[in-house]
Formats: C-alpha cells, sequence, structure tokens
C-alpha cells in the first residue's frame, strides 16, 4: 500500500517508551504514525497534518491535559470530527468525569484504554474505532481526490490548477478536501491555504443555491451599482464573497457583465437584471425565495 494511503494516527503521549513501543506495533500494521509529547504540540500536530485517529494520554505536564486537548479539539472546526483514545494508567472513572467514560458517537473520544495495552485487543479496537467513524469514507475520499486531480499530479506548479479541479468538483474547497490534498501532495496546509486565500475565485465556503453578481465596471459603477451591492447587503445580511445562513443566496461583485447598455446591472445565476434600482432589489430576491419555499 502506498505510504499516502495509509491511515494516519497521532500519538501524543510524554511517556517516550510507551509512544515507541506503540509506534512501533501500529507500524508493524500499516499504519502511518506521528507522535507529539504535549498537549500543545498534539494540538498543533492535529491541525496541521489531520490525523485519522489521535491516540492521547491522560495525564502528561498535569493531571488532565489529555481531557482538556481532547475538548479542544473538539470545537475547533477543523479537528472536530477527528476520533479519539485516551489512554491512562490510572483506574478508569477515578481520574475521568463519568460522562467521558462513557460511549457516545458525538463525541470525538470514542474509548478509553488503561496501561499497559494489550497489543492484539488494542489494534482491534483502534479498527473497530475507525469502522465506526467512517474510516473506510476516509480512504474513498482520498481516492476520489487523487482520480480529481490526476490529470495535474506531479507537474512543476500544479497547485492552482489542482484548486481549480477540486472548486469546480464540489463548487468550493472544503477544509477536509484541503488536509486530504496536503497529504496526497506532500504540500503544507499552510501553502494550500496561502494561495486559496490570496485569489478571490476560490471559495472556502459551499455556494448558495443562487448566485448574485453585481457589476462594477466603469459604467455600471458610475450608474450606481454600489447603492444596489448596499442594498444586497443589508437584505441578504452578508458581505460579497459570503453565502446567506440559509444557503439560497451567495453575493459576490465581478468586474464586467458585457451589458453596458443595461447599466446598473446585477445577475441571479444566468439571469440579467438590468437598469434597476435600488428599491428593485427585494422584489427580485422575493421571487428566489419563493420558488425556493415552494419547491420545499
Amino acid at each position: 500500500m502506498e505510504n499516502e494511503l495509509k491511515k494516519k494516527i497521532l500519538i501524543i503521549d510524554d511517556d517516550v517508551d510507551f509512544v515507541e513501543a506503540t509506534k512501533m506495533l501500529l507500524e508493524s500494521n500499516g499504519y502511518e504514525v506521528l507522535t507529539a509529547f504535549t498537549g500543545q504540540e498534539g494540538f498543533a500536530k492535529t491541525k496541521s497534518e489531520a490525523p485519522d485517529l489521535v491516540l492521547m494520554d491522560m495525564m502528561m505536564s498535569y493531571k488532565t491535559e489529555g481531557m482538556v486537548t481532547s475538548t479542544a479539539l473538539s470545537q475547533d472546526a477543523s479537528t472536530k470530527d477527528i476520533p479519539i483514545i485516551l489512554i491512562s494508567g490510572a483506574q478508569r472513572g477515578t481520574d475521568l468525569p463519568e460522562d467521558m467514560c462513557q460511549h457516545n458517537s458525538s463525541r470525538p473520544v470514542k474509548a478509553f484504554v488503561e496501561k499497559p495495552v494489550k497489543p492484539e485487543a488494542f489494534l482491534k479496537l483502534v479498527s473497530k474505532v475507525f469502522e465506526e467513524s467512517g474510516g473506510e469514507d476516509r480512504m474513498q475520499e482520498i481516492h476520489q481526490v487523487e482520480e480529481i486531480i490526476k490529470e495535474w499530479k506531479g507537474k512543476e506548479g500544479n497547485l492552482i490548477m489542482i484548486l481549480h479541479a477540486i472548486e469546480d468538483h464540489y463548487g468550493y474547497i472544503p477544509r477536509n478536501i484541503s488536509f486530504t490534498l496536503s497529504r496526497i501532495l506532500g504540500t503544507p496546509m499552510a501553502r494550500i491555504y496561502e494561495v486559496i486565500t490570496f485569489y478571490n475565485y476560490f471559495k472556502l465556503d459551499p455556494p448558495g443555491k443562487h448566485t448574485i453578481s453585481v457589476c462594477m465596471g466603469t459604467a455600471c459603477y458610475l450608474k450606481g451599482a454600489p447603492q444596489l451591492l448596499r442594498e444586497l447587503k443589508r437584505q441578504l445580511k452578508v458581505e460579497e464573497g459570503q453565502t446567506t445562513a440559509d444557503g439560497l443566496f451567495h453575493l459576490q461583485v465581478v468586474r464586467c457583465l458585457g451589458c453596458c447598455g443595461l447599466a446598473p446591472v446585477i445577475t441571479v445565476d444566468e439571469k440579467v437584471y438590468g437598469k434597476i434600482k435600488a428599491s428593485n432589489i427585494k422584489g427580485i430576491l422575493d421571487k428566489y425565495v419563493k420558488e425556493g419555499a415552494e419547491v420545499k
């Protein structure tokens, strides 16, 4: 199996001997293993490496460091779906809140294991957590991304074209796909996000059902486009480049729509609205809101 397709596990533990022994056990069973020795280092590495599973010691530099770190990971949008197994030499229930020891599929902490771990049982638990947490779906996602980008993979200066291919497929660039892309290409997440945020045509949020484009070409600008944009922002309660909370509209600004004779112009999807005023905006939006309600 190619290295990039292995399930990636991060061990966070200040016990060097345990880390090395567990790393050897997991690697000998086909896993890719990363390590960290403090909660802070583990949190940073989870965000940057996007492992498929975190194995975390309950007690490191202080008694509840593992629990505190797991809570922080569960509250971060980029790491909240990564499953966690807590490991400790403490007796179950003695140092953990009771509800932390109970299985709940909605929580990132999926299991609690006491040291010393029994290799066979431990490997079965890891496999079970992967199965329950959609581990196979994760591998399918990797294969899907590889298929999407195969035309550009390996070519020099390919990142922008690869990101275009990802956006064409998903409609935007999901954060989890960025992590997968980083893993496949061996490109740091910081570099990927540097490119995404530099070019304003890449979207990080799901596009709305309807895309509203406001023309800011010279003719439209002089004939009132800024007022149209201001009114759209007010009614939709979004800024340009954002999508409404209900997912119905995405608002964007474009340089020219090629309809100068109809200035000022906006479009909703492929529909052109020309020579409009700010007072016309509500009626235009209401049409699409009504259509959406009827579909429901």
